[in-house]
């Protein structure tokens, strides 16, 4: 937001530089990015008059003239030719600087001498626009009463010289997005009164009418739009606006375009108030309408663009169209003409949310917008639309027609805070008295009454005595604040057991070959039916919605870190990669046992998810991967079993990884409609494991074992099974009958073929036996590797492959 000192001053005294004002202010909390002090970096440039025009003698396209600068007469050479005798131009002389920093010497052109140079607008940095019937490339032509003005500074005849602050406005302070917000500020900062400079002007009566001028106004989105205005005025005469008001305009950053136009923004950047302005001619019916757009609807805005709308978008309308998109843009059909008469002042408060996301999805973010986006109060409308009609009758240019259209459907309340002085003082660490507090409070323009504090309705960011505390020190000074050192022990930092066990497993996946990824934790409806997760399934109860989504692709918390992983591997199958293996350790959020309602936390377990595609990825690569995981979580002792339930993944291709009763992980083949559903025609291998339950489970205290003394023996066995028989039914078997000096079972070689049997298949382990006192002898290791044989043919009907 840009202000310029002198619209600043009009609400209290300053009596400071710009630049000694913009670190007061940045002190007090309203920062300050860049003061720019306009005019500075013209000088030495004067009114002068043309007494003659000659052509040059050597130079067909270049005029020597004869100009009048009060003091001296100057001889100057120029190219342009829209100037003549008596004109009263800009000239700057012998040692002048411009903006650039372009110098002007005395020099000779074509051997003539030419002692200065006239000014073209451009050259002088200003803007074409706002000097109506000036030539872009031609000298700048000023009026003929500035002959009573020859040889004074064209900074001061012109009114350039202006000090212009910009300020960083955070979103709770959409007040401050106004020149009276910011003047305000300034009062109070500097310890000024602070005026009205409107309070000398006559007031305009507040008089309810349900129609004016055969207009009517209704509110079919009472959730969208909080309070409308609207403001009749007659007998119009559209023009360029005064230059006072354009000077003010520019210096916002706002151009000018024709005077009811200007005074809208004009408005908007005196009182905050976003306004529009309608030629009432041009609304079908003369019944205004806000209402949300039909879908498919389109609408032609003021800068010419055609915009689709949608049915969640609030439009203003009449009875046959759209004629804006509330709170953004006006449309095309509407906009006040050169023989517009009768001007409607639209002044309303939309829903900020609801113009944002409009905003953003029709790609225009406009000056409106910004302020609704903050939340503006509904109080402000109705002083906006009469301070517009003031404006018209203040110019000359029309009048106003008596009473106002104003629909207000519900009305802001006001918010009332108990001021506790102690409780201020214990927050800000200071002995402040209450005397003191109030009079910080009451020139904010916060009523006290008793104990009692009620904020003005432009102030919706006080909402509690922490809000009052922050006021208090802004003006009080955080520079006054005593400096204390903190009262603790330096301690040792580090990383907790579960940070080093994130570390491990992620070092260990990367030295793998694994990617790493970083997903989103939001989801919405459609990533859920993609999954499968139906309004039966369990999980359904667990799902967090979120009250004040991003957009609509994120409406819901994430409980299952699933459809994340799906679609980073459906992005890089799309891209035709061909085999994938990634990795995210991330949380998901559930609202277990209803804790939600109950007032507490959601649990937010951080789950490690691997998923991978390929031609030669498979189950056991998987299941290789959370073994690695489990062996470096120290998670020694854990049980692989067969899950045909989870709706998620493929019934007779997943399994859990438990202890006890308590599963840790779930690994597997994705369902191949899950699959589908992301446009994967592969087979697709994930795994969730919850990070928590493996540092609940892992070994905490590592002791020393000495490296084994006696060698170990070695077997091989291969068996044959039936189909179904699962692995983990094998080795269960094995370790049971192998007992204590068994020290490693590995599986090295899964084998199916015709003529084994299409219902069978060959599974083939390793063995390695050692015991801590002795070499083991065969005589020790046939009896159990018989026993496990026997075992085997037993529970099994295995059939030993020789």
């Amino acid at each position: 937001m840009k202000a310029s000192i002198e619209w600043l001053e009009e609400y209290s005294n300053i009596n400071k530089s710009a630049l000694e004002l913009g670190d007061i202010l940045t002190l007090t909390g309203s920062k300050v990015e860049t003061v720019e002090e306009k005019g500075n970096d013209i000088k030495n440039v004067v009114v002068g008059k043309i007494l003659e025009i000659e052509k040059h003698p050597d130079a067909e396209k270049l005029v020597v003239t004869k100009v009048d600068v009060k003091d001296e007469i100057l001889q100057i050479v120029t190219g342009a030719n829209n100037i003549k005798v008596n004109d009263i131009v800009p000239i700057a002389k012998d040692g002048s600087e411009l903006p650039g920093g372009v110098k002007i010497k005395t020099g000779k052109l074509r051997g003539i001498d030419s002692c200065g140079m006239m000014c073209s607008v451009g050259e002088l940095g200003l803007n074409i626009e706002n000097y109506p019937g000036q030539i872009e490339h031609g000298i700048m032509i000023l009026p003929k009463e500035y002959e009573s003005k020859l040889g004074m500074d064209i900074v001061e005849v012109l009114n350039l010289r202006e000090d212009i602050i910009e300020f960083e406005i955070t979103p709770n302070r959409p007040d401050c997005l106004s020149i009276e917000g910011l003047g305000r500020e300034t009062a109070v900062s500097l310890k000024e009164e602070f005026k009205d400079p409107r309070k000398d002007l006559k007031e305009i009566p507040y008089v309810p009418k349900d129609e004016i001028e055969g207009l009517s106004v209704e509110i079919s989105a009472p959730d969208l739009c909080y309070r409308y205005v609207a403001k009749v005025v007659k007998n119009v005469k559209i023009g360029p606006s005064p230059e006072w008001m354009v000077r003010r305009l520019n210096a916002c950053g706002v151009r000018s375009i024709n005077n009811i136009v200007d005074i809208t923004n004009y408005v908007m950047l005196e009182l905050g108030q976003p306004m529009h302005a309608f030629d009432i001619n041009s609304i079908a019916g003369k019944h205004i309408n806000v209402r949300r757009a039909t879908k498919g609807e389109k609408i032609v805005t003021l800068d010419d663009v055609e915009r689709n709308l949608e049915d969640t978008m609030l439009v203003i309308s009449d009875k046959e169209k759209a004629v804006a998109i509330a709170g953004v843009m006006g449309g095309q059909n509407s906009e006040i003409e050169k023989d517009t008469q009768t001007v409607v002042f639209e002044s309303a408060v939309f829903y900020g949310g609801s113009v944002r996301k409009t905003a953003k999805k029709v790609g225009l973010r406009t000056e409106a917008s910004s302020r609704y986006e903050k939340g503006l109060s509904p109080e402000n409308a109705l002083r906006s639309a009469n301070r517009a009609a003031q404006l018209v009758e203040m110019l000359g240019i029309g009048e106003a027609v008596e009473g106002v259209i104003d629909v207000y459907p519900t009305k802001q309340k006001e918010n009332k805070i108990l001021l506790n002085v102690d409780r201020i003082n214990q927050l800000l660490g200071t002995n402040l008295k209450r005397e003191e507090m109030v009079d910080i409070l009451q020139r904010l323009d916060i009523k006290i009454e008793g104990d009692t504090l009620t904020p003005p309705f432009y102030r919706q960011d006080l909402e509690g005595i922490a809000d009052i505390a922050e006021e208090v020190v802004r003006f009080y000074g955080y520079d006054k604040l005593d400096s204390t050192l903190i009262h603790a022990e330096t301690v040792a930092g580090g990383k907790n057991k579960g940070q080093k066990l994130e570390d491990n497993v992620r070092k260990l996946l990367v030295n793998r070959g694994m990617s790493e990824i970083y997903t989103y934790a939001f989801i919405n409806q459609k990533d859920l039916e993609k999954i499968n997760v139906g309004e039966e399934n369990p999980l359904r109860k667990e799902i967090i919605a979120v009250k004040n989504p991003l957009s609509e692709d994120y409406t819901l918390l994430r409980p299952t870190t699933i459809p994340s992983m799906m679609q980073m591997l459906a992005n890089n199958s799309n891209k035709k990669n061909p085999e994938v293996k990634l990795f995210d350790i991330s949380r998901r959020y559930r609202n277990d046992n209803h804790q939600i309602e109950e007032g507490k936390l959601p649990s937010e377990e951080i789950i490690l998810t691997l998923g991978m595609y390929g031609e030669k990825v498979d189950f056991y690569e998987l299941k290789g991967y959370v073994e690695n995981i489990l062996e470096v979580s120290d998670v020694l002792r854990y049980e692989v079993v067969r899950e045909t339930e989870n709706e998620i993944y493929h019934p007779g291709r997943t399994a859990n990884i438990k202890i006890g009763n308590d599963t840790i992980a779930v690994l597997g083949e994705i369902h191949p409609i899950l699959a589908s559903n992301y446009g994967i025609s592969q087979r697709v291998y994930v795994a969730e494991i919850c990070l928590a339950k493996l540092e609940k489970y892992g070994k905490s205290n590592k002791k020393y074992v000495e490296i084994p003394k006696y060698p170990a023996m070695e077997r091989d066995i291969a068996i044959l099974v039936d189909e179904k028989v699962e692995v983990g039914q094998i080795e269960k078997i094995i370790k049971k009958k192998a007992k204590k000096n068994l020290e490693e079972l590995k599986l090295f070689d899964i084998y199916r073929d015709e003529k084994i049997g299409n219902d069978k298949k060959s599974i083939a382990y390793s063995l390695k036996f050692r015991a801590k006192d002795r070499t083991m002898s065969d005589d020790e290791i046939n009896p159990i590797m018989e026993e496990i044989i026997a075992g085997l043919e037993k529970e099994l009907g295995a059939e030993l492959r020789k």
